[in-house]
């Protein structure tokens, strides 16, 4: 029973290894309110709206950004590959902002789909969530692959 065993946990340890390497090189996209004027955005743009230094679009509408929750694969891609910065530097980030009386963190949701949910209901919106869940009810403003 021990060979049997073993015959069926490497091949579903193989898996789940491909399944988590795969996912940790997911194409993220920021995605933005249907109604809003910008077709894009450049990654510096993104990093000011996430970093609490940018509010407003070119075109004067107010942006409101929101994050997904730490431990969250997609939010560790996202940090990464927008900004060049891992999950405890932004957090680090923001608690120093905290601290010196210049913003607060980010409000979360739980999940992608509810980001998309959120972004979706009102101008000005901008998100981020993994490209296999982004539809038309956003535009995509930019890809990080």
């Amino acid at each position: 029973m021990g060979n049997a065993l073993k015959h069926l946990i490497w091949p579903l340890l193989a898996l789940l290894s491909s399944m988590a390497a795969a996912s940790a090189r997911a194409e993220v996209v920021v995605v933005g309110n249907l109604s809003m004027s910008a077709d894009a955005l450049s990654q510096e743009e993104v990093k000011e709206f996430y970093l609490g230094k940018l509010q407003r679009m070119g075109d004067g509408v107010a942006v409101e950004v929101i994050d997904l929750p730490d431990g969250n694969d997609t939010r560790d891609e996202f940090y990464l590959k927008a900004m060049g910065k891992t999950s405890n530097q932004i957090k680090a980030y923001w608690a120093k902002r905290v601290f010196t009386g210049k913003g607060a963190p980010l409000r979360t949701l739980p999940h992608d789909l509810a980001v998309m949910k959120w972004v979706a209901a009102k101008v000005g919106r901008i998100g981020y969530v993994d490209a296999n869940v982004a539809d038309d009810s956003v535009k995509v403003l930019l890809r990080l692959p």
